[in-house]
């Protein structure tokens, strides 16, 4: 029995320690090779990367905008368009994370750092008035270290690091 499937059992056991058992069992007997899982959780690490790098991407057109939208009063289509592509691509991020997170039993704070991410934008996005200004700068802030951490993140793991 492995630590993963021991770990599992002392715990209760769950859905996902069952899945994680049946993986090893296939493992041991063959019918899923090491180079399998590898290029499974290098798969989803290389989706990851790429949707990190348009998430950081929406950031940077909403820092861009947001310049114009104080400067001159426009591009507010601009500014709410890369929110919800802001939104939409932290959601993707952390589902990619946490499908990882799950598959590989690695890199689960880097998922619940996208997934805190992810609600950030919207508790962002509802401070956005003129009262609340000082606020929707402020998260911000958090928003763009949270997007450059997990961009470094992707960038810092092997795309075929060794699974436990």
């Amino acid at each position: 029995m492995t630590v993963r499937a021991a770990l599992g059992d002392k715990w209760g056991g769950s859905p996902a320690a069952s899945h994680h058992e049946e993986v090893d069992e296939q493992l041991e007997k063959g019918k899923v090779s090491r180079s399998q899982d590898l290029q499974i959780s290098g798969r989803l690490l290389l989706l990851a990367r790429a949707v990190a790098l348009l998430t950081v991407s929406a950031l940077g057109l909403l820092f861009t905008s947001a310049g114009v939208l104080v400067q001159d009063g426009t591009s507010l289509d601009v500014h709410s368009s890369a929110a919800i592509a802001l939104h939409v691509l932290t959601g993707v991020l952390a589902l990619v994370l946490g499908w990882r997170a799950w598959a590989t039993r690695r890199g689960r704070w880097a998922a619940v750092v996208a997934l805190v991410l992810f609600g950030a934008t919207f508790a962002q996005a509802s401070l956005g008035g003129s009262s609340t200004l000082a606020f929707h700068i402020g998260v911000a802030l958090v928003l763009t270290v949270l997007c450059t951490w997990l961009a470094a993140w992707t960038f810092g793991r092997s795309l075929y690091e060794e699974i436990e």
